[in-house]
This record gives structure tokens, C-alpha cells and sequence, in this order.
């Protein structure tokens, strides 16, 4: 038998040829197919060669390609073995736009300062050397188009209200209500901050103004008017008066449109109206004992001293503010909680000081009707604070609202007026100031303490203080529910029907007894169901009726706690769409402006006295972003776990990110996690 080196010229294996093949690429970036499809060419050398790998490491090897390349620095890409494919590079590429926007949302959830946020991604580069991503990465911005798109296919109400923030720039805030099938939650979302008025021409400042800024982002993302059921707002007259305001501008281009003026704002000037009737002394002893002690260490310190030795906690005194809700009854309790405290302490003050401030308020704390007055504050301040305190909450609770204002109005009314005159007429004839029914001084209820402490022999012993006493508090209840009659309806054609979807009635056979039809609230809300559209108010109703015998078997998969879930749940588990859609759109007409006092204090956390030259349109993309980043009600989202959508990404380019504008800065009026890090923005 022949060996291999022995074999024939014709018997030995013929050497086969190769064609070039683009798998080779992944290796040696710096080849590519010549003209003839059995040869490669180097792309630096200019030379071919046969397309074969082995020749071609090997002249990848050499040192004229070696040289070639080393002197070729910008084109180190390129390098065999070294170099990214498409593919990679298009990875690479998507990770950096990824980490750019979840930066940003990092940035702007967390109020950090634009001008931090370069130093920021320079020294990730520098940390990491080595991460491409990290050397890829710049600042940008995208917008929305997200939530208009929502708006487009729900019912919603807007809700607005003023501020004027640190840089005595008075912005308007506007948030919308809806009903968000994601969270399957009514959702109080940030919509829109804009100027009330031009710089130049602080007479712009009215209602036409505050109205066509109110609509004109809904007119710019093409949102129909006739989504819009409801308008809240406080009750100063530009916002709600009769005639031209934005509430009688919006019922005639939106008739049959719910409005509503917020009921905290309502309730705190209630208070506010009623406390006049009280002795000036009253809020003066708060302020002074406040102002005495805040600017001083010294003073707080020794205080500290006093209450420690009265066994009482040392507890800092609280400030009464002019603009916060209520604030009042929380100042009320803590000075009651120190009062024997600041008695000793103001007494060694006064007498070794010899100040008026101090012998002010020595004689104040030492005088039992001072101290009379705070214990009735302390009775029914609270009262409104526990009312105003429900309906800030972001939960669904406007089909509360009317009980819980009958049930406060009524209690009052009790406390100074005869039971049978309350309880037998109607609330909308009774006159709170009517004599013939008034309750005697000796049988005015004004708090468990007040009767424990009239009694006393420094008070029994004056009693033309104790009479004037009565009368103020008198004065100071009829007060409280006339301005509560003034600004609420007993009888409103819609709150008053809103029990029926609450879901423990939405539930029960007997409630069809009282209530067997849901018309006349559809009938009140003509904007959610025409009135011409009697097919589908049929068919409201008719799945109102039968409701209750559907969840028989259901009810403990359904959660009554929370009326929007609860009928989100109706929606998807029975499928009762048009009763479900129709009490959920119900649900979201406005009941307060809580949501766009949180918006203001946001708005507080980013334009700081350091960065008192943000514009608006910088702080609505901000406002956009810390929103989009945490999500709605519940969602546990955060900058960490937040992923960027598919529009997020597909935004990521030149034009929209660097749009060609007048303004200097870049800044756009189409607004949605629009980020902007200038170098000079920020500084005064």
C-alpha cells in the first residue's frame, strides 16, 4: 500500500477555490469583496488578494498593514478583531438613548439641578472608561403626544387654579381628570402650566386670558371640546362669576358642563369669614407668641426649660399661616397643649424684660376667656379640618361630598338653633340668624371643655364677658353656615344623586327600592349621555337594575372600597360597559383643587431661589417627567425601574430633539418629558 507522500500527481486531492464570504467581516472589518467574487481587498492597503481566511489573517499580520493602520488613529474602529458590527453598533446605540432618558427622568423625579446634570455625565465617563454607553451619552429631551392621545377617547374634567412662585411669576395650573384603563383608577393628571399673564402687559391678567390658556393646549393637540363634563376651580370671580368669568365662558362653548367650585377653598373661607366675629386677641396671641421666639435660639431654649419642668413635651410653637387651609387648628391645639408652659415662661419674661410684646402676651395667657375662646376653637376648628382633610386625598370621593357637607351644615346648626326647626325644615329654607328659634346662651353647645371650664369662678364672676363670650361664638356658628349655605347647593341637581354609584348601594336589592332608576342623574350630566340618546340610557338603566342579581355569585371578587376599581372591575368581570363607562365618567367631575396645590409645591422643589430663572415651559417638562416617571395611583415606579417606551425612543432624533426655534435656549411649546440643560439657565 502506497503512503500518502507516495501517491500519484493524478491521485493527490485538487486544491478548491473560495469564494468570498461576508461572515469573514465580523473579524477583519478592513476587507471587502473585489470585483471578482474569488478575491478579497484590502480596504487600507489597496491590494487583493486570494479569499481564503488564512491569507487573509496573514496579511492582516503584516507590517505594512500594521503600519497602515497605526497611523490611521480616527479609523481604530476599523481594526480587525476590534471593530463593532451593524448590529452592535445599533445595540450600543439604543442602550445610550435608554440610559440618556432614564437619566433625565432620574434628574427631574428627583429635583436635581440642570447645571449638576453636565458635570453628571461627564463623570460617568470618566468613571467608567471603559462602557461605551457611557462615552456615547449627552443630555437631551423628548415630548408628549401620550396623554393627549388619551383625552382624545375619554370624558374628562379640568381642573385649575393660580400661584405665583419665587420669582413673583404667576402661573396657571391645569390638571385633568380621567378615567385611565391602565391603572383602571381615576387618575388627577398634570396637563398643562402656563403664564397668567404677559410680562409686558400685566392688564392681560382676566378671565379671557385664563380661558384661552386654559384651551388652547387642547386645541393644539386636537382634543374635542365635547369631552370636557366638568370645570373645578376656587371661587374668586374671575374663576367662577356669574358673568364674564372662565366658568360662564365655559357653559356657553360646553353647555350642560358640570361646575364646581373646590370645596376646600370653600371650607377654609367659611372659617376664615367666621373667625372675624372673633376677638382680634385671638389669632394676635398666636402670632406674637410665634414671632417672640422663632428668630431666637436663646428664647426657644429657655422654653425648653419651662416645659420640661411643667412635665409637658417640648413641642416648637407653630406659625398660623395666611394661605394654608385650616392651619389655624393645628396653632389652636398646640398652644392649649404648652399654655400653663408659656404662662411661666412669659411671666419670667415680662418681668425681667418689661417688653409690650411680652406683657401682651403675659396678660393674654393669663386671662380665662383668651384661654375660653382657644377651647372653642379647638372644638370646631377641627371639624372643618377633618372635612377639608377627606376631600384633599386623591381618592375617588366626590360621591361623598354631598352627605358630608348636609352632615357638617346640620351639626352646626344643632349646636345654636332648636332641633325640631332643623330637623323638620328643609336646608335650603332654614335661616341660620333666625331669633325665633335660637337656643339660649346656657344651652349653646360650644365643646366639651368650654362646659367643663364656664363654670369657673373667674368666669361665673364676670358675666358680661361671659354674655359677650356667647354671642361672639354665637355670631361665629351662624357665620360658618350661612358662608356654607352661600356656596353649596342642599339640593344640587347632581351631588345630590352621586350615592347611587357608590358601590355598597350599587350592590343592594333594597337600595332599587328607594332609587329603581339612575335617569334622573343621567339627565343632570347631560355631556355624558345625551338627552336624545334614549337607546342608551335604556340600556344604563336596565343594567343598573340588574345589577345586583349579576354580582349575586360575584361579590367577593370585587372590591366595594374604592368606587373607581369597584367599577372597573363591573367593566371587565360582568361586562356592563355602558353602565360602567357612565358611572366612571360620573366619577371624575372635580370636587377640589388639591391636585394643583400638590403641582405648586412640585413646582416649589424645582424653581428653588438658586434657580429662580427657570422658565415655565422648562418647568412643565420637568413637571412631565417626575409624572411620567412615577406613574399613576399605586404604580411603585420609580426612576430605577421606569422603562422607556417605543415613542420615547423613535423621538430620539435631531430634529425633534434640537428643533430650529427663535428662542436661544431650544425650548418648544409641544411639551412632554421635555428636559433642557443649559449652562446659564439657572443662574441670577
Amino acid at each position: 500500500m502506497k503512503r500518502g507522500g507516495d501517491l500519484a500527481p493524478e491521485e493527490k486531492p485538487k486544491h478548491r477555490t473560495q469564494k468570498f464570504r461576508s461572515e469573514w467581516l465580523t473579524d477583519c472589518a478592513w476587507i471587502e469583496q473585489d470585483a471578482d467574487e474569488l478575491k478579497a481587498r484590502c480596504k487600507f492597503c489597496n491590494v487583493s488578494m486570494v479569499a481564503e481566511l488564512t491569507v487573509i489573517k496573514n496579511h492582516g499580520k503584516g507590517k505594512k498593514h500594521s503600519s497602515i493602520l497605526s497611523n490611521r488613529s480616527k479609523q481604530k474602529s476599523m481594526m480587525c478583531l476590534t471593530s463593532k458590527t451593524p448590529s452592535v453598533e445599533k445595540k450600543i446605540n439604543k442602550s445610550v438613548q435608554q440610559a440618556e432618558i432614564k437619566l433625565a427622568g432620574y434628574i427631574a423625579e428627583h429635583n436635581i439641578s440642570f447645571l449638576a446634570s453636565d458635570h453628571l455625565t461627564d463623570l460617568l465617563k470618566d468613571i467608567f472608561p471603559d462602557s461605551d454607553i457611557a462615552k456615547s451619552m449627552s443630555m437631551k429631551r423628548t415630548k408628549k403626544n401620550e396623554l393627549a392621545s388619551i383625552l382624545k377617547g375619554v370624558h374628562f374634567s379640568l381642573l385649575t387654579d393660580e400661584s405665583t412662585d419665587i420669582a413673583t411669576v404667576k402661573t396657571s395650573c391645569v390638571v385633568v381628570r380621567y378615567y385611565d384603563k391602565n391603572s383602571k383608577r381615576i387618575e388627577s393628571t398634570f396637563w398643562e402650566l402656563h403664564n397668567v399673564f404677559n410680562s409686558n402687559n400685566p392688564s392681560s391678567a382676566n378671565a379671557e386670558q385664563l380661558y384661552d390658556g386654559l384651551l388652547k393646549t387642547l386645541h393644539d393637540f386636537n382634543i374635542p371640546l365635547t369631552n370636557i363634563i366638568g370645570f373645578g376651580a376656587d371661587g374668586c370671580n374671575v374663576m367662577m362669576g356669574e358673568h364674564n368669568s372662565v366658568a360662564s365662558r365655559l357653559r356657553d362653548s360646553c353647555p350642560g358642563i358640570f361646575i364646581m367650585k373646590c370645596v376646600c377653598h370653600s371650607a377654609h373661607l367659611c372659617v376664615s369669614e367666621a373667625c372675624k366675629y372673633l376677638p382680634r386677641s385671638c389669632e394676635d396671641l398666636a402670632r406674637n407668641i410665634h414671632n417672640f421666639l422663632k428668630s431666637s435660639s436663646k428664647r426657644q431654649s429657655e422654653l425648653v426649660q419651662f416645659q420640661r419642668f411643667m412635665d409637658i413635651e417640648p413641642h416648637k410653637i407653630l406659625h398660623p399661616s395666611q394661605t394654608r387651609w385650616l392651619s389655624l387648628g393645628a396653632v389652636v391645639s398646640r398652644l392649649l397643649e404648652q399654655w400653663e408652659a408659656l404662662k411661666l415662661y412669659f411671666a419670667d419674661a415680662y418681668l425681667a424684660q418689661r417688653l409690650i410684646a411680652t406683657e401682651q402676651i403675659y396678660h393674654n395667657l393669663n386671662d380665662p376667656f383668651m384661654k375660653l375662646f382657644y377651647y372653642f376653637l379647638d372644638w370646631i376648628l377641627p371639624m372643618f379640618n377633618k372635612f377639608n382633610s377627606f376631600f384633599q386625598t386623591k381618592e375617588v370621593v366626590v360621591n361623598d361630598l354631598h352627605e358630608m357637607v348636609v352632615e357638617l351644615y346640620t351639626e352646626i346648626l344643632q349646636c345654636f338653633l332648636k332641633k325640631d326647626y332643623v330637623f323638620r325644615t328643609p336646608l335650603n329654607d332654614i335661616n341660620p340668624k333666625n331669633g325665633q328659634y335660637q337656643l339660649l346662651n346656657s344651652q349653646l353647645y360650644l365643646g366639651i371643655n368650654v362646659l367643663r371650664n364656664k363654670d369657673k369662678a373667674e368666669i361665673v364672676n364676670d358675666p358680661s364677658r361671659l354674655k359677650d363670650f356667647y354671642e361672639k361664638c354665637r355670631q361665629f356658628l351662624q357665620s360658618a353656615t350661612v358662608e356654607i349655605k352661600k356656596r353649596y347647593k342642599m339640593n344640587d341637581p347632581v351631588l345630590s344623586k352621586l350615592k347611587m354609584l357608590k358601590p355598597i348601594n350599587a350592590i343592594s336589592l333594597s337600595f332599587r327600592d328607594e332609587i329603581p332608576s339612575l335617569m334622573s342623574l343621567m339627565t343632570a350630566v347631560p355631556r355624558i349621555v345625551p338627552e336624545d340618546n334614549t337607546q342608551l340610557m335604556q340600556s344604563i338603566d336596565s343594567q343598573w337594575r340588574r345589577l345586583p342579581l349579576t354580582l349575586v355569585g360575584l361579590k367577593e371578587d370585587i372590591d366595594i372600597k374604592y368606587p373607581d376599581f369597584f367599577w372597573s372591575s363591573v367593566k371587565h368581570i360582568v361586562d356592563y360597559d355602558e353602565l360602567a363607562d357612565f358611572s366612571l365618567s360620573v366619577l371624575s367631575l372635580p370636587h377640589a383643587n388639591a391636585d394643583c396645590e400638590r403641582v405648586f409645591s412640585t413646582v416649589n422643589c424645582i424653581k428653588t431661589k438658586q434657580r429662580n430663572r427657570l422658565n415655565t415651559d422648562t418647568i412643565n417638562g420637568a413637571l412631565h417627567a417626575k409624572q411620567h416617571i412615577k406613574g399613576g395611583k399605586e404604580s411603585g415606579k420609580t426612576c430605577i425601574n421606569f422603562l422607556p417606551n417605543y415613542e420615547m425612543f423613535s423621538r430620539m432624533t435631531k430634529n425633534i430633539l434640537y428643533p430650529k426655534t427663535d428662542d436661544n435656549k431650544g425650548i418648544t411649546d409641544n411639551i412632554f418629558n421635555v428636559l433642557r440643560f443649559d449652562d446659564n439657565e439657572e443662574e441670577d
